[in-house]
């Protein structure tokens, strides 16, 4: 490539760059304006260093208002937590005589509001439940039940801070409390909203995060079930965020990355995840298995220093595959154990009836999770429970794993609208997980 195309290049993007800031900013605009009316106006000179300390000071406020209204909720909603009676026989109510009022039964008058740009009520929090979840199921019941209690934080916080628009809390049970209540608008023909995928509760459902995927491609996992693990893969990659760093690796008798430039373990942003997705469906399965290969991959990638920026908090295998008979137990003993500093959680896809024992076993003697994923509903649920696993230690440091983090700017399906959000750790729906042990299907340690 020659230096003058590389110059024009240049060129080209610099006026592209000027034209698209011309048009955003309206600076010849603004240049007409002032050429109109430059004798109203007149030059005054102005102290740089005053100007900034004053945004500065402006915005250290605004940022303070808002931590106050989060520890507010966060302590309120421990609290309600803790005091709530968990009752197994909890219904809805059909006629308002039950414990738990249906809330589609609720009929509730809006009134526009320009801030919101969106119609809205005052008086009611509004509660979004996915589509996967049985809305009638006693955990979720009970989850209404005691959140219901919230609207007064949410109503105080708005009262003694205008400025603040929309606040929500989100359940690891899937539960969205949000405020002030609004008709749901669901993004897509199908309603697939769930709070737990949303960027600002997986930034602060966890610490961050240092993830290698191993897949594995032998030929046994053709067909339907590839097809599954793929899937998986992917669902996967979005309980990731910008604060976490991953590869995908596939594996047979011998492991390799899925994208061959990623060397390393790359920052989770939307754009790498992308191209980790395009590469994953490019897959195929071939030769045999051997679980040994990935993970020697797997603990390089996690263990070896590097100057590579990453997260350098919680270490984490996930292992897809159809299942084997290896234990792979002298790579745990080279590389984990007996610290075992990486956790690693095992996934059964598909439908088969090989052995899952070495499965379970891995997991366990790993500080992991074994789960089974036998059909396309089951990945969205076994592919985020690990997330409540990561918050355990989190609640259990109680006021010293306590951060309030701010999120990036996205589009937030909600509202459809541009939103800074500071992040509501999910402590209370952590809380109940840690202090009472539930019966699942699903060996653990």
């Amino acid at each position: 490539m020659s230096i003058r195309r590389i110059m024009h290049w240049a060129r080209r993007i610099e006026q592209e760059i000027d034209r698209v800031f011309q048009h955003i900013t309206g600076a010849q605009q603004l240049k007409g304006i002032y050429n109109e009316e430059r004798r109203r106006f007149s030059l005054v000179r102005n102290q740089p260093r005053k100007i900034v300390e004053k945004v500065a000071s402006d915005i250290e406020k605004l940022l303070a208002k808002k931590r106050k209204a989060l520890d507010r909720l966060a302590s309120e909603a421990e609290r309600l937590q803790r005091e709530h009676l968990w009752q197994d026989g909890i219904k809805y109510s059909m006629d308002g005589e039950g414990e738990v009022e249906n809330p589609s039964h609720i009929k509730l008058e809006f009134v526009y509001d320009p801030n919101f740009k969106n119609n809205v009520n005052y008086s009611y929090t509004a509660v979004q439940i996915p589509t996967d979840i049985y809305k009638g199921a006693p955990v979720i019941l009970n989850e209404l039940n005691w959140t219901q209690a919230l609207e007064k934080v949410f109503m105080e916080n708005s009262q003694e801070d205008p400025s603040l628009l929309w606040q929500a809390f989100g359940s690891a049970t899937g539960v969205t409390r949000y405020y002030p209540a609004t008709p749901w608008k669901a993004p897509d023909k199908i309603d697939l909203y769930d709070v737990r995928r949303r960027p600002w509760y997986i930034q602060g459902a966890s610490s961050p995060k240092d993830m290698v995927i191993l897949v594995d491609v032998s030929g046994s996992v053709s067909g339907l079930t590839l097809k599954l693990i793929k899937a998986s893969v992917m669902e996967m990659l979005d309980t990731l965020s910008d604060d976490d760093y991953v590869n995908v690796a596939r594996f047979n008798e011998k492991a390799e990355a899925v994208v061959p430039c990623f060397k390393h373990l790359v920052q989770a942003n939307v754009r790498n995840k992308k191209i980790f997705k395009d590469a994953v469906q490019q897959m195929q399965a071939k030769g045999t298995t051997d679980y040994k290969s990935g993970f020697h991959f797997a603990f390089n990638q996690l263990l070896n220093k590097t100057n590579v920026p990453r997260a350098n908090c919680n270490k984490i295998i996930m292992l897809f595959t159809d299942g084997g008979e290896d234990r792979a137990q002298d790579v745990f003993m080279q590389y984990n154990w007996p610290n075992k500093t990486v956790r690693v959680f095992t996934f059964s896809v598909g439908q088969h009836n090989y052995d899952v024992t070495p499965l379970q076993w891995i997991a366990c003697t790993n500080k992991g999770y074994y789960f089974e994923i036998r059909s396309i509903c089951a990945i969205r649920i076994n592919t985020q429970e690990y997330l409540d696993v990561l918050g355990r230690p989190m609640v259990l440091a109680g006021s010293d794993a306590k951060q309030v983090q701010w999120t990036n700017v996205y589009q937030d399906a909600l509202v459809r609208l541009a939103l800074v959000n500071i992040i509501l750790f999910h402590f209370v729906s952590s809380y109940k997980n840690c202090k009472s042990v539930k019966k699942k299907k699903k060996n653990s340690t």
